[in-house]
C-alpha cells in the first residue's frame, strides 16, 4: 500500500482494521478535538485500551515525536490502563528506544504497532483496502450486485436503492403516533434502530421505560470511576459506557406497537444524555480571582450546548480561541456550581493565539476562584473555587508561564517583522531564546552570543602569521541575519559581529595544513573578558572602543 498517498484513507484504514480486530472498540469523534486517541476499548475485565492512528510514513522527526507526545498529554486525561501507537513506520533502534523511554513519563505506553504489523493484518482482510481506497460508489454496486441473488433483485441499481430505502423509512414513521423511527448502519454491519420523540408528549404520557440491575465491584479503581461516571449521568447529564460486568439481565417496556418489549441480556450499555443546542449561545467572561479577590486572568467563553439529569445539568463550551473546552456543571441539591477546563491546542495556529490561554491556565492554580459572568437581559455571577490546576498532569507547575513567554517572544517578532506564520510543531524553548535575541537585535541593542570558539578559514601565510600575533579583535560583517523556526525564515537585515581573541587553539595543525594543502582552518578561543556580540547594521565600531 502507499500510505503516504492519502493519509486521510490511511488513518480510515488503520481505524477500521481495529474496529474489525478488535469488536469491542470505538471510534472517537475528533469534531472537538479527539483527545489523544482515535479509538477506544473497554476490555471485559474493564480496563481502558486508548488506540492513537497517525499516517506518518519515513521516519518518526523530531516534529512527529512532539505530536506522539502532545497525544499522550492528551490521552493521559482519561486514565487508561493501556495505549497503542499504530504508524506505518517500522522503527529503528534510535526510535525504539525513545518509544521505550516513553514510559517512564507515561507508564501506560504499551506497543508500537508498524508497518510489518500493519501489513500482515490486512493482507487477511483485503475487503477493508477496497473499502477506503476505492471510489465509494464502485463499492455500492459491488455490494448491490451481491444482492441480486436474491429473489427481488434491484434491476436499476442505486436509483431503486434510494427509492425503496425511502419507501421503507415512510412506513417505518407510520408504526407509532409518538416516536420517528432512523436507522443506520452499525460499525460491525448490525442495524441501528433510533427512537426519537416527534412531541414532548412521548416522553411524557407513553414513555419507553428501561428496568435493570446495574452493580460496580468496590475496591476496583476501574469500576469505581465507572461508578461515578455513572451517577454523574444519570444526576447532571452526561455520557457513560457499561461493560457486561456490570449488566445484568434488562427489561424494556414500550408502546406495543414499536415491538421491542421483552427481557434480553445485555453486552454493553452505552448512556448518553441528549445536548440541546443553545441558540442564540450564552456568552459570557472567565475570571480568576486570587484568595484576596483580585482578578489575575480573563478570558471571554460561550456555551453552544446543555444537558439536564435528575439534579442538574451542566453546561458546555469553549474560550474564544477554542483552545479550552469547559464544561459547568450546577449541583441542585448543594446550590453550587463546578466548573472543568480541558486544554486542547490546535495542529495549526499563530503564536499570538496562544498566549492568552496559556497565561489564563498557568494563573488556574489551586486555591485561587474561578468567576464566571453571563451576559444576556441580566448580569448572572457564578463562582466555584478552584480544586484542580488546569494545566496537564506532567507539566510544572510554571511550565505554562514559560511557554506563554515562548510563544510572546515568536508572536512580537512576527510582529515587529510583518512575517506572520503558525508556530512550527517543532517549536521548543531554543527558539524561544532565538526569538528573544531577535527582538533585542531589531530593537537595536548589543547581544552577547554564547559562542566561546570560532573557527577562521586563512589561504595565506601572512593572514596565519597576524592571527597568531596575541590578542585579535576583529568584525565579522553579515549580508543578512536569518532566524529559522521550522520551516520559516525570518531575515533580520545586515549585521555585524565582534569579537576579541585571546588564544589560538591549533596553531601547528593550521601551519601544516596550509603548507600541504594551501588553506587551512585556525579555531580560535574568544576572550570569556569580552563576549562575542552582534548588532545589525553596516557601520563597523570605533577600533578605540574595543581593545
Amino acid at each position: 500500500m502507499k500510505l503516504a498517498e492519502n493519509p486521510k484513507a490511511s488513518e480510515a484504514l488503520v481505524t477500521m482494521l481495529v474496529l474489525r480486530l478488535r469488536p469491542r472498540a470505538q471510534e472517537v469523534d475528533g469534531a472537538g478535538g479527539d483527545g489523544g486517541r482515535d479509538l477506544l476499548e473497554y476490555t471485559k475485565s474493564g480496563e481502558l485500551i486508548n488506540y492513537e492512528a497517525k499516517s506518518f510514513t519515513g521516519r518518526m522527526t523530531s516534529g512527529r515525536r512532539q505530536q506522539v507526545i502532545r497525544s499522550l498529554i492528551s490521552t493521559a486525561r482519561h486514565q487508561p490502563d493501556h495505549w497503542d501507537l499504530l504508524v506505518p513506520i517500522s522503527p529503528n533502534p534510535g526510535e525504539l528506544a525513545w518509544f521505550e523511554n516513553l514510559r517512564e513519563e507515561f507508564p501506560f505506553v504499551r506497543d508500537w504497532r508498524g508497518l510489518n504489523w500493519l501489513n500482515q493484518k490486512f493482507a487477511a482482510h483485503q475487503d477493508l483496502i477496497r473499502y477506503a481506497l476505492q471510489e465509494s460508489g464502485d463499492y455500492i454496486l459491488d455490494r448491490i450486485a451481491e444482492a441480486r441473488a436474491e429473489r427481488d433483485t434491484l434491476l436499476r441499481g442505486i436509483p431503486d436503492l434510494a427509492k425503496r430505502y425511502r419507501a421503507l423509512q415512510l412506513r417505518a414513521q407510520e408504526i407509532s403516533p409518538d416516536y420517528a423511527i432512523r436507522t443506520v448502519l452499525g460499525t460491525d454491519g448490525e442495524t441501528a434502530i433510533h427512537l426519537l420523540p416527534k412531541t414532548d408528549k412521548a416522553q411524557g404520557g407513553r414513555p419507553i421505560r428501561f428496568t435493570g440491575r446495574v452493580s460496580f465491584r468496590h475496591n476496583e479503581p476501574q469500576d469505581e470511576r465507572r461508578r461515578q461516571q455513572f451517577e454523574d449521568a444519570m444526576r447532571f447529564g452526561g455520557e457513560v459506557e457499561l461493560a457486561a460486568a456490570n449488566l445484568e439481565e434488562m427489561t424494556v417496556d414500550a408502546p406495543s406497537e414499536l415491538g421491542i418489549s421483552g427481557t434480553f441480556p445485555i453486552e454493553s450499555l452505552r448512556i448518553a444524555a441528549h445536548r440541546e443546542a443553545l441558540d442564540p449561545t450564552m456568552r459570557g467572561q472567565l475570571t480568576i480571582r486570587t484568595p484576596a479577590g483580585i482578578p489575575s486572568a480573563s478570558l471571554p467563553v460561550q456555551f453552544t450546548q446543555r444537558t439536564t439529569g435528575f439534579d442538574g445539568g451542566s453546561l458546555y463550551g469553549q474560550d474564544i480561541t477554542g483552545f479550552i473546552q469547559i464544561r459547568m456543571r450546577y449541583d441542585r441539591r448543594r446550590g453550587a456550581w463546578s466548573q472543568t477546563l480541558s486544554f486542547a491546542p490546535p495542529e495549526v495556529a499563530l503564536p499570538q493565539e496562544m498566549v492568552p490561554v496559556l497565561r489564563f491556565i498557568s494563573r488556574a492554580l489551586p486555591g485561587q476562584s474561578m468567576e464566571l459572568t453571563v451576559h444576556g437581559p441580566t448580569v448572572t455571577q457564578l463562582t466555584a473555587p478552584i480544586n484542580r490546576a488546569a494545566v496537564p498532569d506532567s507539566w510544572d507547575s510554571h511550565e505554562a508561564e514559560i511557554w506563554a513567554d515562548a510563544f510572546d517572544y515568536l508572536a512580537t517578532l512576527q510582529r515587529m517583522t510583518g512575517h506572520f506564520f503558525p508556530t512550527p510543531p517543532d517549536y521548543n524553548l531554543k527558539d524561544a531564546r532565538d526569538a528573544q535575541t531577535a527582538i533585542s537585535l531589531l530593537r537595536g541593542e548589543k547581544v552577547d552570543m554564547p559562542n566561546t570558539v570560532v573557527s577562521l578559514g586563512v589561504d595565506r601565510r601572512e593572514a596565519l602569521d597576524q592571527v597568531s600575533g596575541g590578542r585579535l579583535a576583529f568584525a565579522a560583517k553579515y549580508q543578512a541575519m536569518v532566524v529559522t523556526f521550522g520551516q520559516h525564515q525570518i531575515d533580520l537585515g545586515p549585521g555585524i559581529e565582534l569579537m576579541t581573541i585571546d588564544k589560538v587553539l591549533n596553531m601547528r595543525e593550521a601551519r601544516r595544513a596550509l603548507e600541504s594543502d594551501g588553506h587551512a582552518t585556525v579555531r580560535l578561543r574568544i576572550d570569556r573578558t569580552q563576549p562575542a556580540q552582534r548588532y545589525l547594521g553596516t557601520d563597523l565600531p570605533d577600533p578605540d572602543t574595543r581593545t
